[in-house]
């Protein structure tokens, strides 16, 4: 059986992120499985992580060339944009041998009159400067619709974070979203200082590493379950919230599969975990057990928790659009809508008043988001304020454009006592 071009796993894996709720990292996850070439997989890798952060730019360029754009089918207009990312950002690939995967792909998946229509485009394409800011200005846009189509962001979110944050601060956040992020670990128990080489680390913060991209071990090292991988951005986020301060123990509400919970564990906390979703939770305990950590795991929702006595403290790290993570996950901003803010935030304060009703005296909440949302950060941290009199912030904390990490967390300590009563 001849095995699978690389560009027809990489056209599955999108289409499947993009037409259902799978996210990229699941889908991408489960398209390599049977991809045995490490060249494949990371070609595979490449092109979805990168169509899908330039999709708007190379979307528009390809339109540039087509009578009726909004009648090709969706699952060929993606082909389209996989082939437009190997000719405008791999050079290593020729652009005839790029064309001519496209066209035998489209023929075998909608017959060759697409096929023929695909070589045309692809054709023209081919010479259109992807780069120029004056090949997306030609019909004199506003200033969004420019930045919309050239940093390749749908214009809802350019608006918002315009309107939040200002030019400048807009600006950069939409081009660090195109930028690859450079590579987070955390080392396990175990295996501290596994990490030992000063010349590829950027940054270290306890067991938490920001390492160049160039690291030669890094795949290597994941395999084996020597180090972790996890955004740099949680642990600046959470020591900048004063992580090793905490009152103790401390309930992560909303675990996952642990990565919170093991950052806290490697400063010697006192933490009890719980999820909703039972999978996660068996990611955690099987971490746990096989790197010897001993938290209390459970199955809980936040306003059931089977507790016996206040926790020190109450991490939520609360669902949310995700928009300060586009660089990671560039399918947030294609999947995401203006509706979900206001869907997310009802489940944000829903979680705030539980972790409110379950805080004794003294008590402190975290609140943790990835998302770069007034709505979701600061306007969900004041409408609790208002609900809640007896809490007051302690501290709050916002990952930095000027740290250059490509991702943004928000987080807030919110304290309660009798004497805070406004």
């Amino acid at each position: 059986m001849p095995l699978k071009d690389p560009r027809s796993s990489a056209h599955e894996i999108v289409c499947q992120c993009l037409n259902g709720p799978t996210d990229l990292q699941q889908a991408l996850d489960h398209g390599l499985e049977n991809v045995h070439d490490a060249r494949d997989k990371a070609l595979i890798t490449e092109i979805v992580y990168g169509y899908l952060r330039f999709r708007g730019r190379i979307d528009f360029v390809l339109d540039l060339s087509l009578d009726r754009p909004e009648s090709l089918p969706p699952r060929l207009k993606i082909l389209l944009g996989l082939a437009g990312y190997e000719l405008f950002f791999l050079d290593r690939v020729p652009d005839y041998a790029t064309v001519s995967r496209a066209v035998d792909l489209s023929a075998r998946l909608f017959g060759r009159r697409m096929s023929g229509l695909v070589n045309a485009v692809l054709r023209r394409t081919a010479r259109v400067d992807i780069f120029s800011e004056n090949t997306f200005t030609r019909d004199r846009p506003d200033k969004d619709l420019f930045w919309s189509r050239f940093y390749s962001c749908p214009r809802w979110i350019v608006k918002m974070w315009e309107k939040a944050y200002g030019n400048d601060l807009c600006l950069e956040y939409l081009k660090q979203s195109l930028d690859k992020p450079l590579p987070g670990v955390r080392e396990p128990k175990g295996f501290h200082g596994v990490i030992a080489e000063p010349e590829y680390i950027v940054e270290r913060m306890g067991s938490s590493v920001l390492l160049k991209d160039n690291y030669p071990q890094l795949d290597q090292l994941l395999r084996q379950g020597r180090i972790i991988s996890q955004s740099f951005a949680v642990p600046r986020t959470m020591h900048g919230l004063g992580m090793k301060g905490w009152a103790q123990p401390v309930w992560d509400m909303c675990a996952g599969s642990g990565g919170k919970t093991f950052l806290m564990l490697d400063q010697g906390m006192d933490v009890f975990s719980s999820d909703l979703n039972l999978k996660r939770l068996r990611n955690l305990k099987q971490a746990a057990h096989a790197y010897g950590y001993k938290p209390l795991i459970f199955a809980a929702h936040g306003d059931l928790a089977p507790l016996r006595s206040f926790p020190g403290t109450i991490l939520i790290d609360a669902p949310c659009t995700g928009l300060g993570v586009l660089s990671r996950r560039p399918d947030i901003k294609w999947k995401r809508q203006p509706q979900d803010i206001r869907s997310l935030t009802g489940i944000q304060a829903g979680l705030l008043r539980n972790a409110a009703s379950l805080s004794g005296d003294e008590g402190r909440i975290v609140y943790l988001t990835c998302t770069l949302s007034r709505d979701e950060n600061e306007g969900r941290v004041n409408g609790f304020l208002r609900e809640q009199r007896d809490f007051i912030v302690e501290k709050m904390f916002q990952t930095d454009v000027r740290q250059n990490l490509k991702e943004f967390f928000f987080g807030a300590v919110l304290k309660k006592a009798a004497g805070n009563r406004r």
